[in-house]
């Protein structure tokens, strides 16, 4: 979306009453409301007018809770329970950001932007399922369920290129939050919240803590112009099913796509390990550097294989 010194003030004041409708609603800080009154137009600067209904019932639907205690390894989460009613199954959706009285600007924004972009990419085809299982969608991957008991029962590959994709994105959502900065802006709160986070941020685009390195070992992956953008509309619409194919016909064998995922899921796995443990770090970080080297074989062979890059 292109906006312009003549757009943006309307763009902005355009969602500022829905902002303060479920700002009462739920009770929200104003804090968290002066936020949220850059970050849903900034959604809707990203995935465009024609998702806005998407965007504003997910930010009507999923209430966001802070915690009182903070925790230096998760800082925020998007959470679901499964649930059955009378027309079917549903979940109970929120985000939880744990305290943030010691996180900058950037951070806080960081982590609202991250969880409801999972939910936004969530919130269409959520739930499906056969006779035996039910898998409720959060973005590319799947938690499942059994379908008798409502029983949690694994999670599918997916879980570390979401995460990587997702992540690629609340940076780019930032990036038009800070962009809001360079005009002038009517509210002189809002106004001076882009200053302090154009000053924290810098010219530079912004780069998100979370998931730096996968990031950095799947950039080409990323940057591709045939998976990205084709892997993100499919994840928007909740057409996932469609993916593996996709990503198999490229490389011109099938198990492409889940042998990525598989890898990508090891390597997070070692990751982990290797933050938390003591001892025999060496020996972890030749895992990880040997799973990163698969990850990058397979990547250039995509981007060899692809007509349009």
């Amino acid at each position: 979306m292109n906006l312009s010194q003549d757009t943006i003030n309307p763009f902005i004041n355009k969602y500022i009453t829905f902002v303060d409708e479920i700002s009462e609603n739920y009770e929200y800080e104003n804090n968290i409301r002066h936020l949220l009154y850059l970050i849903v137009p900034a959604f809707v600067a990203k995935y465009g007018v024609a998702n806005e209904n998407t965007i504003l019932n997910c930010f009507r639907n999923v209430k966001i809770y802070v915690n009182t205690t903070h925790d230096d390894i998760v800082a925020a989460t998007f959470n679901r329970s499964l649930k059955k009613g009378n027309e079917g199954y549903y979940t109970d959706k929120f985000v939880m950001i744990n305290n943030y009285t010691e996180s900058s600007l950037p951070i806080l924004i960081d982590n609202i932007v991250h969880e409801f972009n999972h939910a936004i990419n969530s919130y269409n085809n959520e739930i499906m399922y056969n006779d035996k299982t039910i898998r409720v969608r959060t973005g590319l991957s799947t938690l499942n369920y059994d379908r008798d008991t409502l029983k949690f029962t694994d999670k599918s590959k997916e879980v570390a290129l979401e995460e990587i994709l997702n992540t690629h994105q609340t940076e780019e959502i930032i990036d038009i939050i800070n962009s809001f900065g360079k005009f002038s802006i009517d509210n002189s709160e809002l106004s001076n919240t882009l200053f302090a986070l154009k000053h924290e941020i810098g010219r530079d685009n912004y780069v998100s803590d979370a998931y730096l390195y996968q990031k950095q070992i799947c950039s080409i992956l990323i940057n591709n112009k045939t998976f990205t953008p084709t892997i993100n509309n499919l994840r928007l619409k909740g057409m996932i099913d469609d993916i593996p194919s996709l990503f198999d016909n490229v490389i011109g064998e099938n198990g492409s796509y889940d042998k990525l995922n598989n890898i990508l899921t090891d390597m997070h796995t070692l990751i982990i390990k290797y933050s938390n443990s003591k001892f025999f770090k060496n020996r972890i970080l030749n895992k990880i550097k040997a799973k990163s080297s698969m990850v990058t074989t397979l990547i250039n062979e995509y981007e060899q294989k692809c007509i349009f890059k």
